[in-house]
């Protein structure tokens, strides 16, 4: 069903869910899925990833992306289907954001950093979802 973003439901269930799995596009065109962390408001969806890694060229180089979020099992499948274009973010919206999945991931994300803060070498991108749809919500 399409929804709004900012929907309660969705946005409700976003906040229960740990990991999405972002597609994206490969250079030769083929898609590519990976699941993420990710952390999320009612306009903005936000995840982080090493620097230099193929995931990060490929949205370097064609932002679209789709994000699925699912639960349930037989007969009950429930979740929430997003579309978009990332766009990278620095400075201090990166910084928030940084602070943002440290809030919703500690401690393990401490681990995966080397501490609290967040590290040089990830890059934070963010995606306004264009297209939005729910299952089972």
């Amino acid at each position: 069903m399409a929804a709004s973003f900012g929907d309660p439901s969705i946005q409700q269930y976003l906040e229960s869910t740990e990991v999405v799995v972002l597609a994206m596009l490969t250079p030769n065109g083929a898609p590519l899925a990976t699941p993420m962390w990710f952390v999320h408001d009612t306009g903005e969806l936000a995840m982080v990833s090493v620097d230099g890694l193929a995931k990060i060229r490929n949205l370097e180089r064609d932002g679209r992306v789709s994000v699925v979020a699912e639960g349930g099992g037989r007969g009950a499948i429930d979740g929430v289907v997003l579309a978009g274009e990332v766009r990278f973010v620095e400075g201090e919206e990166r910084l928030d954001w940084g602070r943002r999945f440290r809030e919703k991931y500690t401690p393990d994300i401490d681990r995966l950093w080397g501490g609290p803060d967040l590290p040089d070498n990830r890059r934070v991108f963010v995606f306004e979802p264009r297209l939005v749809s729910s299952f089972g919500l």
